[in-house]
């Protein structure tokens, strides 16, 4: 069951005060954060690599919060902020189970400063693979540049189904870390809109398919570069 609260908390919180929040949080949970303009990462003991942005695309905090009747949907009229504070939510829930690397970026929506910054600072994690949740809907996997078929299948092994997109995080960290990523949903629809929603139900079918995904052991996938990509790309990430 999504903890609401600690959900609430992460929607409601500034970019800058989100960063500071979740350093505290690894620090209580045994992680040593680095902490840089731009992002924050944090070295695990599983070699899988956690990433997810810490901005969203609305001016205003959600003051208010809405839940459908059911309890199943979330929505704020000062727009919900799913993008991508669903991934923030969800990499704290798996590594609760699993221990992995985690890299939160700064400014995502602006150009992925954060992970420019991230791919030229030197750190090069111990990792098979990378795994993003900045992506709308319940069901979708992004490999973007990406194109290595035995990660590809092993992604979708566990039930996702390939997607195209545009822009994310890990199309600028995984090529640097020479790794294959992938860009997972994570439970909100509407994105960059202000009536932009979260499905709770989503989002935990999610964090328990991928803590499923990242226990299981693998070897290192390789990043190779996908051609003709370009002409094949939706309008979002």
């Amino acid at each position: 069951m999504v903890n609401v609260k600690l959900l609430k908390t992460i929607i409601q919180m500034s970019q800058q005060e989100l960063k500071e929040y979740l350093k505290t949080v690894l620090c209580d949970m045994g992680y040593i954060t680095v902490d840089r303009k731009g992002f924050l990462y944090a070295e695990g003991d599983i070699p899988v690599l956690l990433a997810a942005h810490l901005d969203t695309v609305h001016r205003d905090k959600a003051e208010i919060i809405c839940f459908s009747e059911d309890g199943r949907y979330v929505m704020s009229p000062q727009g919900i902020g799913g993008d991508d504070r669903c991934g923030v939510y969800m990499i704290l829930q798996i590594i609760r189970q699993s221990k992995c690397h985690v890299l939160f970026c700064e400014d995502e929506e602006v150009g992925g400063r954060g992970a420019r910054i991230f791919a030229e600072s030197g750190i090069i994690p111990d990792v098979n693979y990378i795994v993003e949740m900045d992506r709308r809907g319940n069901n979708d996997a992004v490999f973007y540049e990406c194109d290595n078929p035995e990660f590809t299948d092993f992604v979708l092994s566990f039930g996702f189904e390939e997607k195209t997109g545009s822009f994310s995080d890990i199309s600028v960290v995984a090529p640097r870390l020479k790794t294959a990523a992938v860009n997972i949903s994570a439970g909100y629809y509407n994105e960059h809109r202000q009536h932009e929603y979260i499905d709770l139900i989503a989002v935990e079918n999610n964090i328990r398919r991928i803590t499923q995904l990242v226990m299981t052991k693998t070897k290192h996938f390789r990043y190779k570069k996908r051609k003709g990509y370009g002409d094949q790309i939706s309008m979002f990430g």
